[in-house]
């Protein structure tokens, strides 16, 4: 994580359980490596089961968090057909971080799955949303 004046910064990079452990010292994250991995192989269970084969019908709502990306990545990496003929929700509530939004667009540049943004009925603009349903922060 890093600061700036104007804004914190955190950088998270997934690695595979493989390389989490040959990064850890004798006390550090080698322990998490069959954990994770059986986490991965329960999940690509799950998908063979429960979702098409070509992905159509299926629906994924994001509100871009941390773990949505993931869902994502682990789509892309295990079954990118299913991802490919998926379709990808993304739920704007008018209330995004900045930084939610950059990170909304670098995911579907990243895995070439554009999604299909969702607003709030009846407004585009956070003033717009006030205006007709109040401030949610009062």
């Amino acid at each position: 994580m890093f600061s700036s004046p104007s804004k914190t910064v955190l950088r998270l990079t997934l690695r595979s359980p493989a390389a989490v452990a040959s990064r850890a010292s004798p006390r550090g994250f080698a322990s998490l490596a069959a954990p994770l991995q059986a986490k991965v192989d329960g999940f690509c269970k799950d998908v063979e089961k429960h979702l098409p084969k070509d992905g159509k019908g299926a629906v994924f709502a994001t509100a871009w968090l941390a773990t949505d990306n993931v869902y994502v990545a682990l789509m892309n990496k295990h079954f990118p057909e299913i991802l490919n003929g998926m379709s990808l929700v993304a739920i704007d509530t008018l209330h995004l971080f900045p930084e939610t939004l950059v990170c909304a667009k670098e995911v579907e540049a990243k895995y070439g799955k554009k999604a299909l943004w969702k607003l709030p009925k009846d407004v585009t603009t956070r003033e717009e949303f006030i205006s007709m349903y109040g401030d949610c922060e009062d």
